[in-house]
């Protein structure tokens, strides 16, 4: 795919929509709120950030709290911090502030290295910083990952919860993955496209009920809940899913990237998106899992471009 040449148009994102998302955002920030309120209230653990931690990965209601206007926020981050400026700074660090306060208050790690990977990202390819900012950036995140996992369980920051936190994210996933059995899902392809199952299931024209995202648990060798990104393929589809995908995933990630490289700012901000799902592939699938998120996200970030490309609110 990126041997290909494409079509591009440096379109801008439309300001009125733009605004219109900021003001959406700092409209919906008492969700948020009330969603804390609520899970610490309600919490029978003890540990406030385990109660906000299960929560937001639905223990009760078995579905993830996967609110539109999060969305909506990381949308309008990534519309405002590619044109940051002296003028909309203050704007950029609102909604950076919000970005990474949903990641902190639903305890996930995931999330905040998702605001990380954005963020460096954009400023990386503006020039705003430079490798050496990277690396002092990893550092810090490392940092705040083992606080977070520590809070969330409740157990003191040592030498020995940080050999325990590396050895579960290195080892982990690939352990878990090697306790699969290939082909062994109950109905054809309920992983891997869940979606097709998840749509008719929420419109009440089938009874066949969506995988849970969240995955099973397993305790041995290790204790996780994460296969790698080949978990849907290769239980739904066995050794050719794997291949399959692969091919499908590398030539969608490809074509977004060549469209990056030729300056087409929509994909840009895409792409950056997209690089969270990449670097966490040795974790688990996060792509097909959650297409139906990704679609809302993809036509909620182009609208000001559609706007911009028809020249929608301009005077004639």
């Amino acid at each position: 795919m990126q041997s290909f040449a494409y079509k591009t148009t440096n379109i801008q994102p439309n300001t009125i929509i733009k605004d219109l998302y900021f003001w959406l955002s700092i409209a919906s920030i008492p969700l948020l709120v009330s969603f804390a309120y609520t899970a610490i209230k309600t919490g029978t653990s003890g540990n406030w950030a385990w109660d906000l931690r299960s929560a937001a990965i639905g223990k009760d209601t078995d579905e993830a709290y996967t609110p539109f206007y999060f969305l909506i926020w990381t949308a309008t981050y990534l519309l405002y911090l590619i044109n940051i400026t002296k003028k909309n700074w203050k704007r950029v660090v609102i909604l950076g502030l919000l970005v990474l306060g949903f990641g902190i208050i639903s305890m996930s790690k995931t999330l905040i290295l998702n605001f990380f990977v954005l963020t460096v990202f954009i400023l990386y390819i503006k020039k705003y910083i430079t490798t050496r900012h990277i690396l002092i950036g990893i550092a810090a995140l490392f940092v705040l990952l083992i606080g977070i996992q520590s809070i969330r369980h409740a157990v003191k920051i040592d030498a020995s919860e940080t050999e325990n936190t590396l050895v579960l994210y290195i080892l982990s996933s690939m352990s878990a993955f090697d306790t699969l059995t290939p082909l062994s899902s109950a109905h054809w392809g309920e992983n891997t496209l869940r979606i097709i199952y998840a749509i008719p299931y929420k419109l009440g024209f089938s009874d066949i009920q969506p995988v849970n995202p969240i995955l099973p648990w397993i305790y041995k060798p290790i204790a996780t809940n994460t296969y790698t990104c080949m978990y849907p393929f290769f239980k739904d589809f066995g050794y050719w899913g794997i291949s399959i995908f692969a091919i499908i995933l590398g030539t969608f990630y490809g074509w977004v990237f060549k469209r990056f490289q030729q300056g087409d700012i929509f994909f840009t901000l895409f792409f950056a998106y997209c690089c969270t799902l990449i670097v966490t592939q040795y974790n688990g699938d996060a792509f097909f899992t959650n297409l139906a998120g990704h679609t809302k996200f993809a036509l909620l970030l182009y609208i000001p471009f559609f706007a911009s490309k028809h020249h929608l609110f301009e005077k004639k």
